[in-house]
């Protein structure tokens, strides 16, 4: 995968979707918005319009697995999401899953440490759960490399 290419980091939710981005190098993961999830092809649209303008390579969205290890609800919504976006983006970035159970309460405990508002805190913490699910998926590969 060429250098100059970012993975997108995507929290899946049923109101709001939010969205992180890795640096040129996908080393570093940064918020960067949310989305209001109105629709499916709505949703699809937007991320379509995203992965071409900021030149994705990778895709990691966040999949809740329940703590006994099977999966939730949510995730029947995030793999019909999963499903729509590979059509969408077919010949496109590759697109893969991560464990994120522990991102949101991550995000809140961040926000928290910062002093953020709580008006702010409800707009930013979709997009700083997606960093963390990005981030920690980034890192493991980064150890994988190091092993191998």
């Amino acid at each position: 995968m060429p250098n100059d290419k970012k993975a997108l980091g995507i929290d899946f939710g049923l109101k709001r979707i939010g969205l992180s981005l890795s640096d040129d190098t996908m080393t570093v993961a940064f918020p960067f918005k949310y989305i209001i999830n109105e629709s499916l092809k709505k949703t699809i649209l937007l991320l379509s319009k995203i992965i071409s303008e900021e030149n994705i390579g990778l895709i990691v969205v966040g999949m809740p697995i329940g703590l006994k290890g099977k999966q939730t609800e949510i995730s029947l919504k995030i793999n019909e999401l999963i499903s729509e976006l590979k059509k969408a983006t077919e010949n496109g970035p590759e697109i893969t899953v991560y464990d994120e159970r522990f991102s949101s309460v991550q995000a809140q405990k961040s926000l928290i440490e910062q002093n953020i508002k709580r008006k702010k805190k409800k707009e930013k913490i979709d997009s700083v759960a997606s960093s963390f699910i990005l981030q920690s998926y980034l890192d493991r590969q980064k150890q994988r490399k190091e092993i191998f």
